[in-house]
């Protein structure tokens, strides 16, 4: 930070060292940043050509007439802080209208919150709403507009939603193929790219889901999932015994029921970051009940494995599942 510091009193700063230093800045408290004000009076050049002489004259006789007396040191060292403190002040009000300036423009910009392939993340929104991020998932919002008239998302992915409650300002999703409207409530909602249908099953609270392609919308009670056409806009609205299981990727597990062997494929491959391969294509459509683990693929493998008589042949990242 020392020599981004010093590099911004001869205004050398790139704009990405500009960017570390608010950065630094930011992050470094108040005491460090004072030490190293007085490191910077007490190590570094100082520049006195704007001083008048008269004044540098007094300065050097009050010094003089100290030299050789047993005085405290440290009204001396308090005297010449102020004098850097004095010439290095301009330099952190400079810095500091800035760093203001920089924060007042990334308000202004869409925050991202994004998770990878293999990846889950938490997020704490301004407003109190805790959002859960499976692997592969985005959340952008813009906090300048943020829990001013409403409270509006981007997403992608797949996510878990603690809504807090606010009546007079509802909480708005906005998706692929969809938007969702709530107060206060919790949630599970799935909207992948590669799927022709989106999921939304609700735990708690009520929800108003809306088509943006057929412009339909219906509202959910607890226990009830909505599965949204992607190519039609239909919605279809069933009751879930089991409601947890769509959000069971929290507590570390993949719960299915009858699904499909390709999309079984295709959570293993968003969760674990790998390539799977099948060479016998005739059981893509085949069906699976049961719960496969996120954390341990060699067993999530010896499932399919057994219930399907496949053999797995590992490579790196890649996998071919072909005839035992």
């Amino acid at each position: 930070m020392n020599n981004l510091n010093a590099k911004y009193r001869k205004d050398h700063l790139s704009s990405g060292e500009l960017l570390e230093l608010r950065e630094k800045v930011n992050a470094t408290p108040d005491s460090e940043i004072e030490q190293q004000m007085y490191d910077s009076w007490i190590n570094d050049d100082i520049d006195t050509a704007f001083v008048e002489d008269k004044r540098m004259n007094r300065i050097k006789k009050k010094i003089d007439l100290s030299t050789g007396k047993k005085r405290p040191v440290f009204p001396l060292i308090i005297r010449w802080g102020q004098i850097a403190a004095a010439v290095l002040l301009p330099v952190f009000i400079l810095l500091t209208a800035y760093l203001y300036r920089e924060n007042n423009t990334m308000i202004s910009e869409e925050m991202i919150v994004s998770t990878e392939k293999g990846e889950r993340a938490g997020i704490t929104l301004p407003d109190g709403t805790v959002v859960y991020l499976n692997s592969n998932s985005r959340l952008g919002y813009t906090p300048k507009k943020y829990n001013k008239k409403e409270r509006k998302i981007n997403f992608g992915g797949e996510g878990f939603f603690q809504v807090y409650r606010n009546k007079e300002i509802p909480f708005l999703i906005d998706a692929k193929g969809l938007q969702v409207k709530v107060l206060g409530t919790t949630f599970n909602l799935s909207v992948r790219k590669r799927n022709n249908t989106a999921e939304l099953t609700l735990e708690e609270g009520s929800v108003l889901l809306t088509s943006t392609k057929s412009n339909k919308n219906v509202t959910l009670r607890p226990d009830e999932k909505a599965i949204l056409d992607q190519l039609t806009g239909e919605i279809t609205v069933i009751s879930e015994s089991n409601i947890k299981n769509s959000s069971a990727w929290r507590r570390g597990d993949m719960t299915f029921r009858n699904t499909h062997l390709s999309d079984i494929i295709n959570m293993i491959e968003e969760n674990y970051n790998v390539s799977i391969e099948i060479q016998c294509k005739d059981l893509l459509n085949d069906g699976f009940t049961g719960t496969l683990p996120l954390s341990d693929l060699n067993e999530v493998l010896e499932v399919i494995e057994k219930s399907y008589h496949l053999k797995a042949e590992i490579t790196g990242k890649k996998i071919v599942l072909k005839n035992n």
